[in-house]
């Protein structure tokens, strides 16, 4: 049986932790302690891909449960009308 708790975390595990992103102040730069973010409200998502210095990535209509492709830098407030949650160690 796996222990999660003998386990340390890591880029191949689930998040142990996480928390709602919360952009009612604008763009959100997300710490490095994120590993995912998941869609738990439908809309759309524009974000910057943690490695990118610019640009951003924008997808449009995606359900709740989706998980980015990419490990999120940043969300932009303008473009996202989905609610989003992180997945963390």
């Amino acid at each position: 049986m796996w222990n999660r708790e003998a386990n340390q975390p890591s880029a191949l595990t689930f998040g142990s932790k996480g928390s709602a992103i919360d952009l009612s102040g604008g763009d959100v730069t997300l710490g490095a302690s994120v590993k995912a973010v998941v869609v738990t409200s439908e809309g759309t998502v524009s974000y910057r891909p943690y490695r990118e210095n610019a640009g951003s990535i924008d997808f449009g209509n995606l359900p709740v449960g989706y998980a980015l492709p990419h490990v999120p830098g940043m969300i932009f407030a303008s473009g996202t009308s989905a609610e989003l949650a992180t997945v963390e160690d």
